[in-house]
């Protein structure tokens, strides 16, 4: 039983004076190994507070990602008692640009500015929507069964354009316009200034890992995840992109990696920078 909404729990937990207990039950809870789990900090921006941890490689990272916000599922009762059952809490996590080449077009600030703006998105949304808790759970691409394929898939797609898309629109806003083309060794670095493509390619990219997520899981069933992928993206993206939205995007995505490759700009990085 919950007698308190999701926001006001967080900001309860999420205390500098809460550190220490929250890293004795990721220890007990198997979450990271001891010696990461020391170096998680807490820091706060603009009243938004955060437990984060810096890390040199990306082993609690996506291939190619500098930042992300890790979910974790934690009891929390023995600091709040007004939460009972698993606490969904979000953990910044930021990898250190050690490669020269790669400052050139990674920007640190804008990475974590980005993910900060998910956990905005985040901490309202659970608010609103509690169950989002234990759909993360159940649906989550690394967790989910085929068995609940469709709804893990619509699960996802739907963090993409709820959480995703406006992070992508804040950080053009905020003046960002590069896109990066990682292949075999080689980044191509190029630029855009219409606002719609770069949120279309960059909110493709997001559907191509998603993609890649599921076939790695589920390798027998390439085609048929691309279809589902497709017409959940066709189905939520409509609103935003109008029909036949995965056509859309894909045809961006196309052009942007033709641009990088014919007119960007090429760094040569090793395969353990990515």
């Amino acid at each position: 039983m919950k007698e308190s909404g999701y926001k006001n729990i967080y900001f309860s937990l999420v205390k500098k004076a809460n550190l220490d207990k929250i890293k004795h039950i990721l220890n007990e809870a198997g979450y990271y190994n001891e010696d990461t789990v020391e170096e998680i900090e807490y820091e706060e921006k603009d009243n938004l507070s955060y437990f984060s941890l810096t890390v040199d490689s990306s082993e609690h990272l996506r291939r190619g990602a500098y930042a992300l916000l890790d979910g974790i599922f934690i009891e929390i009762n023995s600091i709040v008692r007004q939460w009972e059952g698993l606490f969904y809490l979000p953990i910044l996590i930021t990898r250190k640009i050690t490669n020269e080449k790669l400052k050139a077009f990674i920007s640190p600030v804008m990475l974590k500015e980005h993910e900060l703006h998910h956990l905005q998105f985040i901490i309202e949304h659970i608010d609103r929507y509690p169950g989002y808790i234990e759909d993360s759970m159940r649906y989550n691409a690394g967790s989910c069964t085929y068995a609940n394929i469709e709804k893990s898939i619509e699960f996802e797609v739907n963090k993409l354009f709820s959480f995703e898309l406006p992070a992508i629109i804040a950080d053009y806003e905020k003046g960002e316009r590069t896109y990066s083309l990682y292949d075999d060794g080689l980044v191509s670095i190029a630029t855009s200034n219409d606002k719609n493509e770069f949120v279309q390619y960059s909110l493709a990219q997001y559907i191509v890992e998603l993609r890649l997520a599921y076939m790695s899981k589920f390798v027998e069933k390439k085609t048929e995840i691309s279809d589902f992928i497709a017409k959940e993206v066709n189905k939520q993206g409509e609103k935003r992109f109008g029909e036949n939205t995965m056509s859309k995007i894909s045809m961006v995505l196309f052009k942007f990696i033709l641009l990088a490759k014919n007119k960007g700009k090429h760094f040569e990085i090793e395969d353990s920078y990515v």
